[in-house]
């Protein structure tokens, strides 16, 4: 499969439905401090996404402000029973801003893997805290390098590390969504373009992102967990 069969998935251009998080009910955080250097301050969200989303009718597929991605219900359906690969849902919840209305959703997360950036694309780990564990990489300078095919583990959902907001997706689930009429995200071919001012990246740990179990399982002998 060449690189030409990936995809982005992506918000639409323009898009006007971000959900933002539901005031009334906030996330618990869970505060990492660093005992080495303060700069390392971080949190990490240890609480089910309860957003709120400004239209009415929601689109199938909702992006937050902090690019997490929400699916309805009967999209998680589609995926499972097209045999989809390379993702888990975990519990959230969604409400209409208007009406209050809920609707029934999950937080996709994507746990197909892609391996690591290659020393290609420029991305080298340039920092690794032995007080906190904070990650730092280099910047991205040759995107169509991301993807290695020996790395990745051929789901049709799957992340490059460090690069974990960016799902990557093959032709499989383009097809699905078109033909099953699935709204509310674009599939891109352009990949992310070279960071010439950019510092890098400092994603967190692989658990951020997906379920503990399987962050360990990929992440754990390369100290990313």
């Amino acid at each position: 499969m060449s690189i030409a069969r990936f995809y982005l998935l992506c918000e639409p251009e323009g898009n006007h439905c971000i959900a933002d998080i539901n005031e009334a009910a906030p996330y618990n955080v869970e505060k990492i401090r660093c005992p080495i250097e303060s700069g390392h301050a971080r949190s990490r969200r240890n609480s089910p996404l309860d957003m709120v989303v400004p239209c009415d009718p929601a689109p199938d597929v909702i992006f937050t402000w902090m690019s997490e991605c929400l699916i309805q219900e009967p999209v998680r359906q589609i995926f499972d029973s097209e045999g989809l690969t390379g993702f888990s849902t975990l519990p959230a919840r969604a409400k209409i801003k208007k009406t209050g209305v809920t609707i029934p959703v999950h937080e996709l997360a994507v746990t197909g893997w892609g391996g690591m950036a290659p020393e290609a694309t420029g991305i080298r780990e340039v920092e690794r805290c032995p007080g906190c564990g904070h990650l730092v990489y280099s910047r991205l300078e040759a995107p169509e390098k991301l993807i290695d095919i020996q790395n990745w583990d051929g789901s049709d959902f799957f992340m490059v590390w460090p690069l974990p907001r960016f799902r990557f997706v093959t032709e499989r689930v383009v097809e699905v969504c078109k033909r099953r009429g699935v709204t509310g995200m674009a599939f891109l071919q352009n990949w992310p373009t070279p960071q010439r001012e950019s510092n890098g990246y400092s994603p967190g740990r692989l658990s951020y992102y997906m379920p503990r179990d399987r962050a360990r399982f990929l992440g754990g002998t390369l100290g990313i967990d």
